[in-house]
């Protein structure tokens, strides 16, 4: 993993300040940067699968990142001392997080979109979040577009009471919408019982709730057949399913009529009206997040109550010496709650 001491990419500290290293063609795409000095990390599922070779798409690891810039150049629109956190879907030129810096250098409008001002009045155990539940606050938008309204007074559901899944169904509570939680496995459930996040009520297995519901989202760690089919059958007329759980690039749903290349939908964000017998509803894909989502789950995390009382999703902490084995073992862990990495 990278060290301090190891060679950065364009960009020298000197005691002079930041100095290009000799031969870099200063296009425009390099003519601002920053140094981060990473303070807090999430291990993010997509971590565990780039580790273990896993992962389809560009690289996104060490992602889930709030750190404070400790030296900037050329035209970067953050000061020093600035704590941003990372969109890992925009383009910019930068090193992992999993390290004790990260250069990051790009256009100014790309450090603009990838890089996000974190107010210090939001702890670090909070503010590691940002990235988790703007994709959340996305994948919200998307089930609002699907319904062709807004979600506050609608019946949402989730499937999946991972890290992902909880953070939708907090945003679809914040939005107003009365919310539901479905997991296979009875560990997370009462992993989450116990932080208080969602009301007890809400949380349950397989079991479809009393009044179908107008918006499903599938957040489990892959997209399984059996509950794209519970779905279809619990979802209202009308209704929309968003696909947000992991996908693999030859996965599709052919029953009841009913032909979906699943992956591409997700991947590409794409909406697929379809007919599950009688009842007409949507399909539609999320995929990643825009920069308007960071702002609004950072209002969010900025409450003063305890309603994003997020580091109650916490279950472990480790130092960065520590990660090259949590990351050896084979694929993702199914454990509950959220690991942290403490550089």
């Amino acid at each position: 993993m990278p060290s301090r001491d190891a060679e950065l990419r364009h960009v020298a500290l000197t005691p002079e300040g930041p100095q290009l290293r000799p031969g870099l063609d200063w296009s425009p795409r390099h003519r601002a940067g920053v140094m981060v000095r990473p303070l807090l990390l999430g291990i993010c599922r997509s971590d565990y699968k780039e580790a273990a070779r896993q992962r389809q798409g560009a690289s996104q690891f060490g992602h889930e990142v709030v750190g404070e810039i400790i030296a900037q150049w050329g035209r970067a629109p953050f000061s020093v001392g600035d704590r941003v956190c990372l969109d890992p879907n925009r383009p910019l030129n930068r090193g992992t997080a999993f390290a004790d810096l990260m250069p990051a250098d790009g256009t100014e409008q790309e450090l603009t979109e990838a890089l996000h001002w974190v107010p210090r009045s939001v702890s670090l155990e909070r503010a590691v979040f940002a990235e988790p539940l703007a994709c959340a606050v996305h994948c919200l938008d998307r089930a609002r577009q699907a319904l062709g309204g807004q979600v506050s007074g609608r019946q949402v559901l989730v499937v999946g009471a991972g890290i992902a899944g909880t953070l939708i169904a907090l945003s679809a509570q914040a939005e107003g919408a009365t919310v539901s939680l479905r997991n296979a496995g009875v560990d997370k459930l009462e992993f989450l019982r116990a932080t208080g996040l969602l009301p007890a009520g809400a949380l349950g297995q397989d079991e479809p709730p009393r009044t179908p519901p107008d918006a499903i989202v599938l957040a489990t760690a892959f997209i399984e057949p059996r509950w794209l089919r519970w779905a279809l059958e619990a979802v209202a007329p009308g209704g929309a399913i968003v696909l947000y759980g992991g996908t693999q690039a030859t996965d599709r749903f052919t029953e009841g009529g009913v032909e979906l290349a699943l992956d591409a939908l997700r991947r590409q964000e794409g909406t697929a009206p379809v007919r599950w017998g009688r009842k007409a509803l949507t399909v539609v894909g999320s995929y990643g997040t825009e920069p308007s989502c960071f702002a609004r789950g950072l209002r969010w995390l900025a409450a003063p109550d305890a309603t994003w009382a997020l580091e109650r999703l916490v279950s472990r902490r480790m130092g960065l010496t520590e990660l090259p084995l949590e990351l050896s073992a084979e694929g993702p862990k199914s454990r509950p709650g959220k690991v942290l990495v403490v550089p």
